[in-house]
């Protein structure tokens, strides 16, 4: 067991269980298990004192911790200490020094196309976190023999196919 910071649940099992079920009619779903995806959260100062767009503010980018993609974050996601067992949470796959580099690159390149900015501005760490967002493991046709697995986002209730 472990203690780790994680966002909440928005969805529970049954929850889960129910809302497939209302969205795909004739078929059933079993949520079977819950597991912990790592994410690395950046918070980063901008500061461009250019006369033609000048950029000031905080900017944030999530780095997905096994696939290494960034991704804009609006906010900190809310986190609580949560203790789980370490075989319910997914390998982090990269050091901090990593991630950084990847959200700024991900930042510099986001901000230079929306901005329409030939120099990048000066980025300045702020906060940075390691959490886990909580993934349901949902068989669906459960005893048929076309059965099948989604990921489902135990927080937004978004699923993926796996």
């Amino acid at each position: 067991m472990r203690i780790i910071n994680a966002e909440q649940l928005g969805f529970s099992q049954e929850e889960i269980k129910q809302q497939l079920e209302q969205l795909d009619q004739g078929r059933t779903y079993q949520a079977q298990r819950l597991v912990y995806y790592p994410y690395i959260i950046f918070e980063f100062t901008i500061d461009r004192r250019r006369f033609f767009h000048p950029l000031k503010g905080y900017v944030g980018c999530t780095i997905d911790g096994v696939n290494k993609i960034g991704a804009l974050a609006d906010t900190f996601p809310e986190l609580a200490k949560v203790e789980v067992s370490d075989q319910n949470i997914i390998a982090l796959d990269l050091t901090f020094a990593e991630a950084k580099k990847i959200a700024e690159d991900f930042l510099y390149n986001s901000i230079s196309a929306r901005k329409k900015v030939i120099t990048a501005p000066k980025l300045n760490l702020t906060k940075q976190e390691l959490f886990y967002r909580p993934y349901w493991i949902v068989e669906g046709d459960v005893d048929l023999p076309g059965h099948f697995f989604i990921t489902v986002d135990a927080v937004s209730g978004k699923f993926h196919p796996l």
